[in-house]
């Protein structure tokens, strides 16, 4: 009993001594570049169109990288291209009229964006806030179309042919904000959370997508 009593002081000592200088030599941003891969989860999504047509877009995991400036311990911009593949239903109303008529697939979201970042204190832990601006690509995975073939020569595999179509998508304005905490754990790795938000600018008749979610950033600083 009278060494456990002296372990648990030596222990917290042990600990301090690891963690307290490793937040000392994280801090310092200034001049570098960050690479990032992230995890996010994106929320369900509901639009409603005219005629009693709509689009509902469930929740999903998706994945990013990065790379980013740090100008100061302050400020930085960078760019990220961010890919999630959810699962949604659209109802539609076909060409010859009502009534209307529901499909079911997995649409393809693509979004670059140029992001600002501003990080509130200096030290290795400090919370911020980010604005980003950018291109979405959203690909319905609906042919639109018959397929067409095409054949080449792989020096590989050799002769190969394949099947290709053409689908239903759309390429649109986006912009985005977050907030979130930062932790420089040493000088060449950080680990980031935050929450966002990616508006989407859709066709006038359509109002305008907005998605939340919760990602995870996983920093290598040079």
């Amino acid at each position: 009993m009278h060494n456990k009593t002296r372990f648990f002081p030596l222990g917290w000592l042990a600990l301090a001594a690891i963690v307290v200088p490793s937040l000392t030599l994280a801090a310092g941003r200034e001049r570098t570049w960050e690479l990032e891969a992230s995890l996010f989860s994106t929320s369900s999504l509901s639009l409603k169109g005219e005629q009693g047509s709509g689009l509902a877009i469930n929740s999903d995991l998706g994945f990013g990288v990065g790379a980013t400036y740090n100008f100061n311990n302050h400020w930085a911009l960078g760019f990220g291209l961010d890919w999630v593949s959810p699962r949604y239903t659209a109802t539609y109303i076909p060409e010859a009229g009502p009534p209307a008529q529901t499909l079911r697939a997995n649409m393809d979201t693509l979004s670059l964006q140029v992001k600002g970042t501003y990080n509130f204190l200096e030290g290795p832990i400090t919370p911020f806030v980010q604005a980003g601006f950018g291109w979405t690509n959203v690909d319905s995975n609906i042919a639109s179309g018959p397929p067409s073939t095409g054949c080449w020569w792989d020096p590989w595999w050799g002769y190969i042919c394949d099947t290709f179509y053409s689908t239903y998508g759309d390429d649109l304005v986006s912009w985005s904000g977050a907030v979130g905490v930062r932790w420089d754990i040493s000088p060449y790795f950080s680990l980031k959370g935050s929450y966002g938000i990616l508006e989407m600018n859709t066709s006038p008749n359509t109002q305008d997508a907005s998605i939340d979610s919760f990602r995870a950033d996983f920093v290598w600083r040079y």
